[in-house]
């Protein structure tokens, strides 16, 4: 805080305040003198009353003095600051505005969006900058942060804003903006935040510290969120796969959530058909509860061969339309051709995995995902590769390094390898080599015991591919059911980094067991992925040297799915289906002697995109707009399709209001925060120019005048006859008394 003076030459006026003094000195009263045969007492009276006329002169004096100093403050209008002992309230300012122009800013109230409230407010912001003022205008859209030329042009990008997939957080924002106004010449630097105070905004942010980080900063947050909004929204699609075999019904599942009363409103799935229309395909009328999140189940069956493209849609509309729609993208073709090559006899050891993946009855019914072919280990190098786009490897034996090496090769021309190790690798010193840990990303140490049952896999965390499929079923996998008796110990290659290739030059572990060693890894090699599972799946339940009942134990359909999981992934390497909006999708071609492609928009727009040769793939970088996007090379016949599908962030759509003390955790210690046109200009005036002391003072001035007065008049008032008449008689008897004693005559001053 800071105080200054609109007018600070009559401050001068203050010398007044040595008036009275002179007057005082001037015209003091002298005391006459008396003479009386006996003045004892009434010199200890006048004594006592000198002290009491002093008392009083000295009060009367100081409330004259305070009167005209209080005066002479006032007229000079004294004025409080926020920001400093700054004179010049109307110099030019350095401002930074800085928006939030995520899609949640599309959220209606009063017939109005929450960017349309922000640039009315913004507005009433510009009329007050001082003139030569130099502004600046960033956004979460992203572009370079700089001061526009004029405020005029300044004023004209507010009115250009428009909502968009945020390239950077509404924090981060900020940032820029500091460090911009760190460059500006200007003294004074302001900046303004325009925010709906959302989830989508400041949840999960590290509390701010402006106050402390740049304290020569003013920094005011304008509230522009919406307090009795109304919405519908669809929170995440969860697909069975991006990959189906023909035949296969495509499994949906929605979640969504409620800001306001209970209501009842269908939510469907819809199919893009070939004449760029969006077909209906399923509807399902669904009960919305304030405040809760629901799921809804989709089956979309008889999808024809190739690239399908789809969305799902609430009906009607709300406050909200960015959160109204998810789109999706899946890939319809035949089963993927699989190589499961298993110890001798192959037939009993790889058993279990090939019924996991590829079901008898599934297979017969067209429905199987895989088409699996299951082969004893030994035959692996005789066996051509060419049509399959998958291996696994059960419980395999110590491989030759030529073996190892062309696997390395096949993998890295964008196809997948699954390895379960088991009791056939025999041990740690046979089985590794360079060329097997170059393709495993790490090496065998030691096969680890636990024969009390107390181990068993216990994924951290289900974020990976392979693990999403458990979020449908949380924490109910019953993994403690399924004991791992024993598994290799394996340890990732400690390189750092990547090799000459540009490859990970270490396995990854995405899953641990209970004891903390890792269960699953994987590992990129060039354009594919190498799975290793620590466990095997190879032993019947009868055995009593099983490592462990994955496959063996009651119900266990956690394995099936693993099984299933590590497959497809490890296949599935070739393209991004499936993004969010503003990331790159990558797109494999599987063929090298495409020239280029084009990418069709959801809007419908075309625009070229280069083909890497070296790779075969296409990277789209222009996926800002939410939709499904095309991609295609050459013709109707003999040509390339491909697609994705992009939606935005559960943040840029998550309009839900941050409680008042999780903002103020946000915005920091110290933060100012304006939600009315009132609250602006009140703190921008207390800020800049200062809040006027005026009325406070004169105020007080007249106060201390009315004591004045009354203290005067006390003073001053006439003596009562009553007491004079009695002090004439007390002379008179004085004066008839006879003479005191020597002794009091002596002790008489």
């Amino acid at each position: 805080m800071g105080l200054s003076f609109l007018t600070p030459m009559l401050l001068g006026g203050a010398a007044l305040v040595a008036v009275p003094l002179v007057l005082h000195l001037i015209m003091r009263r002298k005391p006459v003198k008396l003479e009386f045969p006996a003045l004892r007492f009434l010199k200890e009276r006048a004594v006592s009353n000198r002290r009491r006329l002093r008392l009083n002169h000295l009060l009367l004096l100081f409330l004259r003095m305070a009167a005209l100093a209080l005066l002479a403050l006032a007229l000079a209008r004294p004025t409080l600051r926020g920001a400093g002992w700054l004179a010049d309230g109307e110099g030019p300012v350095a401002a930074v505005f800085v928006f939030d122009t995520a899609p949640r800013m599309l959220l209606r109230e009063a017939n109005r969006t929450r960017l349309e409230q922000a640039a009315k407010m913004a507005q009433v912001l510009f009329d007050k900058l001082p003139p030569t003022s130099k502004v600046a205008v960033l956004d979460t859209g992203g572009g370079p942060p700089a001061f526009s030329p004029t405020i005029a042009a300044a004023s004209a990008r507010i009115g250009r804003l428009t909502a968009a997939t945020p390239a950077v957080s509404l924090a981060a924002a900020m940032q820029e903006g500091l460090r911009l106004l760190a460059t500006a010449e200007l003294s004074r630097h302001e900046m303004y935040v325009f925010t709906d105070c959302s989830q989508g905004a400041w949840a999960g942010v590290p509390p701010l510290d402006n106050a402390t980080s740049h304290p020569d900063t003013s920094v005011l947050y304008i509230d522009v969120g919406a307090s009795s909004a109304q919405n519908f929204a669809l929170d995440e699609v969860d697909l069975s796969s991006d990959i189906i075999t023909a035949g296969t019904p495509l499994s949906i599942t929605v979640a969504t959530s409620r800001v306001g009363p209970d209501a009842d409103r269908a939510v469907a799935v819809e199919m893009l058909a070939a004449d760029g229309h969006y077909a209906r395909r399923a509807i399902k009328p669904v009960q919305w509860k304030q405040g809760a999140s629901t799921e809804i189940a989709f089956e979309v069956p008889g999808l024809e061969p190739g690239v399908r493209q789809g969305r799902v849609v609430i009906d009607g509309a709300d406050d909200l339309e960015a959160d109204d729609v998810r789109y999706f993208t899946v890939e319809v073709g035949s089963p993927a051709r699989v190589l499961v090559a298993a110890a001798a006899p192959a037939d009993r050891t790889g058993l279990f995995l090939t019924q996991a993946i590829a079901p008898l009855a599934l297979k017969k019914a067209g429905k199987a995902r895989f088409d699996a072919t299951l082969i004893d280990v030994e035959r692996l190098d005789g066996t051509p590769w060419d049509g399959f786009q998958g291996i696994v490897l059960v419980d395999p034996p110590p491989l030759p390094d030529r073996t190892w090496e062309l696997l390395g090769q096949w993998v890295a021309s964008g196809r997948g390898l699954v390895v379960w190790l088991g009791p056939r690798a025999v041990d740690a010193g046979r089985f590794n080599s360079t060329a097997s840990e170059k393709v495993l990303g790490g090496r065998l140490v030691r096969v680890w015991r636990s024969p009390d049952g107390g181990n068993f896999l216990a994924p951290e965390a289900l974020d990976h591919p392979i693990l999403a499929a458990f979020r449908r079923v949380g924490d109910a996998v019953p993994w403690q059911d399924f004991p791992v008796q024993r598994h290799w110990e394996f340890a990732p290659a400690d390189v750092v980094g990547t090799d000459a290739a540009g490859d990970a030059a270490g396995a990854i572990p995405l899953a641990a067991y209970r004891n903390g060693l890792p269960a699953i890894l994987e590992h990129r090699l060039g354009s594919g992925s190498v799975v290793t599972i620590t466990t095997p799946v190879s032993q019947s339940a009868s055995d009593p040297d099983a490592w462990n009942t994955l496959a063996t134990g009651f119900e266990p359909w956690p394995f099936v799915m693993l099984a299933n999981e590590t497959v497809r992934h490890a296949i599935d390497t070739s393209d991004d289906r499936n993004i969010v909006a503003g990331q790159p999708a990558v797109l494999h071609l599987e063929r090298r002697d495409v020239p280029g492609a084009f990418v069709r928009t959801p809007a419908g727009d075309d625009f070229p995109a280069a083909v890497d040769q070296k790779r075969g793939t296409i990277t789209v970088t222009a996926t800002q707009v939410p939709g499904n996007y095309a991609v295609r090379s050459g013709g109707e016949v003999g040509g390339i399709a491909r697609g994705f599908s992009a939606n935005f962030g559960a943040s840029a759509t998550d309009a839900a209001r941050l409680g008042d003390e999780s903002l103020a955790v946000a915005l920091g210690a110290g933060h100012r925060l304006a939600r009315s046109e009132a609250d602006l200009v009140r703190d921008v005036n207390l800020e800049r120019i200062g809040a006027e002391l005026f009325g406070w003072i004169i105020l007080l001035a007249a106060l201390v005048m009315a004591g004045d007065w009354i203290v005067a008049n006390r003073f001053y008032a006439p003596r009562d006859e009553a007491p004079a008449a009695a002090a004439a008689e007390s002379f008179a008897a004085a004066a008839s008394a006879p003479p005191p004693v020597p002794a009091l005559q002596e002790a008489s001053p």
